[in-house]
């Protein structure tokens, strides 16, 4: 009798709880973690509006971190201490200097998400189309040889870009992604302490941070970046899990935005 009564009393406790964790598309999902079938929904539908996608929106507790111009000699390092500070980041990949670190573009796509950033880092606008299309397929193509993944995301070269060239990109599949803080890791003279306040002085919900993983200024300053994100509350996500977490709305200007200059 007694064994009926505790079977009773644990069924009519948990069957409430059981019925309230199937409520939603994803009924035993973390309210919090983006799966990847909504990442490639948020990217698509950001792609059908057409425009270019500068940050996500400021609620919610995600950043996201992008690295241009590598695969290179410090990404490995860049890697360890995205690994160490339970971070992940997005990565656009210059097409030929994968056959140079191909171990470095597999690490990158497991860690968090690869980008096409051309394939010899042209200034795209002065191209004709075919030639548009050329830079932007061949790394497409050797992306998906070194990871086993066809990127979705796009980031032009010195941040140049015109009606003809974004509709390559889309014609390719790619959304374009810029971004809404500006490290200044590729200023004359750029220092880490530099990196780092610049960086900070932007750093909130939704922002998406520029970077390059081919100085050793920025790696000497991702540390205290990496730091300040966890310190505030924030984390470090990939712009696929951004654009799905905290999708940005349309034709909304980027908070808190540092000025946007011509970039690598």
């Amino acid at each position: 009798m007694r064994l009926a009564l505790c079977a009773l009393n644990a069924a009519l406790v948990l069957a409430p709880l059981a019925a309230a964790s199937r409520a939603g598309p994803e009924p035993y999902r973390r309210p919090h973690a983006a799966l990847r079938w909504e990442q490639r929904r948020a990217v698509t539908r950001l792609l059908r509006r057409g425009q270019p996608v500068f940050c996500g929106s400021e609620r919610g507790d995600a950043v996201a971190l992008t690295f241009d111009d590598g695969p290179g000699p410090y990404t490995e390092h860049i890697l360890s201490l995205l690994r160490r500070a339970g971070a992940r980041a997005t990565f656009f990949l210059v097409g030929n200097r994968l056959q140079d670190w191909p171990a470095a573009a597999r690490e990158e796509a497991l860690l968090g998400a690869v980008g096409n950033h051309t394939w010899s880092h042209p200034h795209l606008p002065l191209l004709p189309r075919w030639r548009v299309r050329l830079e932007l397929a061949h790394t497409q193509w050797a992306e998906k040889r070194a990871t086993g993944l066809t990127p979705r995301l796009f980031r032009a070269p010195y941040e140049q870009h015109s009606p003809m060239t974004d509709g390559v990109a889309r014609s390719l599949g790619l959304l374009q992604v810029l971004w809404s803080v500006d490290s200044l890791d590729d200023a004359r003279h750029a220092h880490s302490r530099h990196v780092v306040r610049t960086v900070l002085a932007g750093l909130r919900p939704g922002a998406i941070v520029l970077m390059h993983d081919i100085h050793s200024w920025t790696v000497k300053a991702l540390p205290q970046i990496l730091a300040a994100i966890r310190l505030r509350g924030l984390r470090a996500v990939t712009v696929p899990e951004l654009l799905a977490l905290q999708p940005p709305a349309r034709n909304r200007q980027c908070a808190g935005s540092t000025p946007r200059r011509v970039a690598g």
